[in-house]
């Protein structure tokens, strides 16, 4: 099991996120504890059915690269529900409002292709503003202080008992 506590600063600003720690559950999950802070114009495009997606890269300490996985977060205003899907195997969560949408996104679980190295690694995450839709793209590139979510890269190591 890989575990670890750390933090990093976290900005007023939209632009920052945090991952406070991770953990390793089984052999197959990376545990996140972060901490988002979603500006008020990343929450009206989600408001009005627009997906945000975060993306996770992470990067063992032996070297390898680990593949990359996204959340995706969506509010379908048909079924009146907020989805958090994770795109790498499909895993897809309803909440009826977007608070319980944020709270769940303090904890996510990562799928982990292969064994985690004894040594920890590097995580970061970020919004993936190329997932926009083309209208928003480019107000997004041009507006960063509105659309920029990205977290200092965090290293974590296990904890020994």
């Amino acid at each position: 099991m890989v575990s670890a506590l750390g933090g990093c600063a976290l900005g007023e600003t939209p632009e920052r996120a945090e991952i406070l720690a991770v953990h390793g559950v089984g052999e197959s999950t990376l545990e996140v504890t972060q901490q988002l802070r979603f500006s008020e114009h990343m929450r009206q495009a989600l408001d009005n059915g627009i997906p945000l997606r975060l993306a996770y890269r992470i990067d063992w300490c032996d070297g390898r690269r680990g593949e990359g996985q996204v959340i995706e977060l969506r509010y379908s205003p048909l079924g009146r529900d907020y989805r958090m899907r994770r795109l790498a195997d499909g895993e897809d969560r309803r909440f009826s409002r977007p608070s319980a949408l944020f709270a769940a996104l303090d904890r996510v679980r990562l799928p982990v292709k292969g064994a985690i190295p004894d040594c920890g690694g590097r995580i970061a995450v970020a919004l993936d503003l190329t997932s926009l839709p083309t209208p928003l793209r480019f107000p997004a590139f041009l507006e960063p202080s509105q659309w920029r979510l990205v977290s200092p890269e965090f290293v974590w190591s296990p904890r020994r008992r």
